[in-house]
């Protein structure tokens, strides 16, 4: 498998070029990026999130941070916690979960890279 800090610059240069503000089809709010990116000569399919903690159950809660500062702090997450996985597939990569503070809110943030065959 790919070495863990080159597998998260990828991931941070994907969170940098396509991350975006998203309405989740749950209810929740917040920011996601996906795509495919190549390391060590494995390609993995890979998708970062980051979910506005209460709010799948407030309506009317709004994300007040900007993408900007969302990508600040997935790029911390992805270097300090992106971890080798088998996922339920059987298919093996890479993952990270954690919470963090994206301007003045909480949120719940997730990260996968799967390796393709």
């Amino acid at each position: 498998m790919a070495n863990n800090g080159h597998l998260a610059q990828a991931m941070e240069n994907m969170v940098k070029a396509s991350l975006a503000a998203k309405a989740f089809r749950t209810g929740s709010t917040g920011f996601f990026a996906t795509g495919k990116i190549e390391v060590g000569g494995r390609r993995y399919q890979a998708q970062v999130m980051a979910v506005l903690i209460g709010s799948k159950d407030d309506p009317k809660a709004k994300v007040h941070a900007d993408v900007d500062q969302a990508r600040s702090a997935l790029a911390a997450l992805l270097r300090d916690g992106l971890v080798p996985a088998q996922f339920k597939s059987g298919k093996r990569g890479y993952r990270m979960q954690g919470k963090a503070e994206i301007g003045d809110q909480r949120f719940q943030c997730s990260a996968q890279a799967v390796q393709l065959a």
